[in-house]
């Protein structure tokens, strides 16, 4: 039984990890990096990326301790596997996947218009996330005095919510995230050739 809980603990955690902008950020440098053509049908692109053709798929596997399969599923065929209903209906996890989907369109949007590799990561991008998921949240109060005080108590809310998902499943945030290194050179450091993990 306890074997069982690990597994499913395991595959929760590889499908909220696949939901994440890290985990977007590395597909997104791996498909540009193999020409990764999702128009292909999925047996070609397992022919055409076998296990071995794509080294980076295992080093992050390992690196972040995540099942090799599905992160492949995720990046080579852009498969992922559904949350069960119990987690995806749990208030915190439906919060920490809205900021994630914020950050994926905050950092989508700024790509173009300024670089903030040498920004703080929580406030050039996970306050405005939080901002955003929780405002969304809020969309049908009408009263501006009500909406302002409850988005208040709301981003703080969130913002618990997030860290204590991040926590939890062992999941990438911005305390994991070290200041010291953007995604992209994080990605370099564990894809590099000669890097071991």
């Amino acid at each position: 039984m306890a074997g069982q809980t690990r597994n499913t603990f395991q595959k929760t955690r590889c499908a909220l990890f696949v939901k994440t902008y890290v985990a977007h950020s590395i597909r997104n440098y791996l498909i540009y990096k193999y020409e990764i053509d999702y128009k292909h049908s999925s047996p070609q692109l397992n022919k055409q990326f076998h296990r071995r053709s794509i080294p980076e798929i295992a080093r992050l596997s390992k690196a972040l301790i995540l099942d090799y399969q599905l992160l492949r599923q995720f990046i080579v065929l852009n498969k992922s596997k559904k949350l069960s209903p119990k987690i995806s209906n749990d208030e915190k996890i439906k919060t920490y996947l809205s900021i994630e989907i914020e950050i994926i369109a905050l950092k989508i949007a700024r790509q173009d218009k300024e670089n903030i590799v040498h920004e703080d990561y929580e406030s050039a991008i996970l306050s405005p996330a939080i901002e955003r998921a929780a405002g969304d949240s809020l969309r049908n109060i009408k009263n501006d005095l009500v909406f302002e005080k409850r988005l208040e108590e709301l981003q703080k809310e969130y913002q618990r919510w997030y860290y204590q998902v991040a926590y939890k499943y062992k999941l990438p945030d911005s305390t994991h995230l070290s200041l010291h290194f953007t995604i992209d050179q994080s990605l370099r450091i564990i894809f590099e050739d000669n890097t071991t993990i």
